[in-house]
């Protein structure tokens, strides 16, 4: 039996490795290069950020929503952050949950974290924010101050304290982004407990 000898082997093993080398380098036909042991991982099939869908024939309709999202485009409110639509909103809308202990128990624990910092806990404006500029906020129950409704702070309706969540209002930022629709329609139930004084 023939054996091979050390000066074959180590002229053979780099002359080995370097024509592997080269040849997964090479170009292939398809366009790619070298072997790929898991191709999803060098070409991903996901799609991009705000592309369109590729996967499906209808790339709108394709598949449902999922559950508590909206898709691209939807259009949540109808009012426009003008004061025609804050005045009208007030005029139209109302608050489509029942006012139960449970929903104004779910509105003030909204309330304890989107508002009271600001509004103060009692909705009376004494929140933990003392700016000068955002520290000026009349309380709720307030029967003085005329509004831009025409009417005071413990008579605004539904549809301005809604609208004033969504769109904000002075120096008060918009909440359309933080919270959804369902939950502005439970804060809204329990501003209008504050409107009490209670």
């Amino acid at each position: 039996m023939k054996t091979v000898s050390t000066k074959t082997l180590l002229i053979a093993i780099p002359f080995l490795a370097i024509s592997l080398l080269f040849s997964s380098c090479s170009n292939n036909d398809d366009g790619k290069t070298g072997y790929e042991f898991m191709p999803d991982m060098y070409r991903s099939p996901s799609l991009e950020i705000y592309s369109s869908n590729t996967f499906f024939e209808d790339s709108l309709n394709a598949r449902p929503s999922v559950a508590g999202t909206m898709p691209r485009g939807f259009v949540a409110f109808d009012y426009e952050n003008t004061l025609e639509d804050y005045i009208l909103a007030g005029k139209e809308l109302k608050n489509p949950f029942e006012n139960t202990e449970e929903n104004v128990e779910k509105g003030k624990q909204l309330y304890q974290m989107f508002c009271a910092h600001c509004h103060g806990k009692n909705g009376d404006g004494k929140g933990s924010i003392t700016h000068p500029v955002y520290g000026a906020i009349p309380s709720y129950s307030d029967d003085i101050m005329i509004r831009r409704t025409g009417g005071n702070m413990n008579t605004l309706a539904d549809g301005n304290i809604y609208h004033a969540i969504y769109y904000g209002l002075n120096a008060m930022g918009p909440h359309n982004s933080q919270i959804n629709d369902t939950e502005r329609w439970l804060i809204t139930m329990y501003v209008k407990e504050l409107q009490k004084g209670n």
